[in-house]
C-alpha cells in the first residue's frame, strides 16, 4: 500500500487496521451505553420517569402488601384475641373499637418524619408499641422527652407482664441497674459452696475410716 510518497509495511497496514476496529468498537459501546444514561432520556416526553415513578398505592396493592388486623387493645389488655402476626402499623380504616390496622410483617426499616404536634409519637408510635406488647416483641425506644417510658412504659408492665428498663442519660442515678457481672458471682459462689461441701465430705468420710481401722 502507497500513501503519498510512503511505502507502508505489511506491520504498519495490520497496526492501522486494529486501530481502526478499535475505534469502532468503542464508538459502538459509547453511543449503547449513551442509550441507558440519563442523557437518554431528557428528549423524551415529561412523566416518563425523569422526574421519579413514585405514586400512592392502588388498593389492590395494599391488600397485596399489608395485613388487615383489628385494632383491639382494649382487649389484648385482658388477654383476649392477642395477635399472631409482628410488625410495623403504617396505617389503619376506620376509627374507634372498628379500627383495622394495616401492619407490614416484612423485615423493613420505617422512617417517620413529620413536624412538631403532627402526631408522630400518639398516632404512629403508640400504636406500634401496643402492637409490640400485644404480640411478645422485644423493643428498644429512644425516649428523649420521658413520655413513652411514663406512658406506655406503665402500660407494658402492668397489662402485658413487660420488665421495663429505663437507662436516663441526664440524671444516670435515676437508671435501672443491671449488674453484668451478677451470674458469675452466682456460678463462682456456687462452685464454692460446692467445693466446701465435698472437702467436708471426703473429711468425714476419713474419719469413719480412721475409727473403723
Amino acid at each position: 500500500m502507497v500513501i503519498g510518497s510512503e511505502i507502508l509495511s505489511e506491520k504498519q497496514m495490520i497496526l492501522i487496521g486494529i486501530l481502526v476496529v478499535i475505534f469502532v468498537v468503542f464508538a459502538v459501546l459509547v453511543n449503547l451505553l449513551d442509550n441507558k444514561s440519563l442523557n437518554g432520556i431528557k428528549a423524551k416526553k415529561i412523566g416518563d420517569g425523569q422526574h421519579g415513578t413514585a405514586r400512592w398505592a392502588t388498593k389492590s396493592e395494599i391488600k397485596q402488601t399489608f395485613i388487615p388486623l383489628p385494632f383491639e387493645p382494649e382487649k389484648w389488655r385482658k388477654g383476649e384475641n392477642l395477635p399472631a402476626i409482628q410488625g410495623t402499623v403504617i396505617g389503619c380504616r376506620g376509627s374507634g373499637k372498628k379500627a383495622v390496622a394495616l401492619v407490614d410483617d416484612g423485615d423493613v426499616h420505617t422512617l417517620m418524619i413529620g413536624a412538631a404536634g403532627v402526631g408522630k409519637t400518639a398516632y404512629f408510635l403508640y400504636p406500634n408499641l401496643e402492637l409490640a406488647c400485644a404480640s411478645g416483641m422485644s423493643f428498644l425506644s429512644t425516649d428523649t422527652k420521658g413520655d413513652v417510658a411514663r406512658n406506655y412504659g406503665t402500660i407494658a408492665k402492668k397489662y402485658y407482664g413487660y420488665n421495663v428498663s429505663v437507662l436516663d442519660l441526664r440524671n444516670p442515678t435515676r437508671s435501672d441497674e443491671n449488674n453484668i457481672l451478677h451470674l458469675v458471682n452466682k456460678y463462682m459462689a456456687m462452685k464454692t459452696r460446692n467445693i466446701s461441701s465435698s472437702v467436708s465430705i471426703r473429711r468425714t468420710a476419713l474419719r469413719k475410716a480412721q475409727v473403723w481401722g
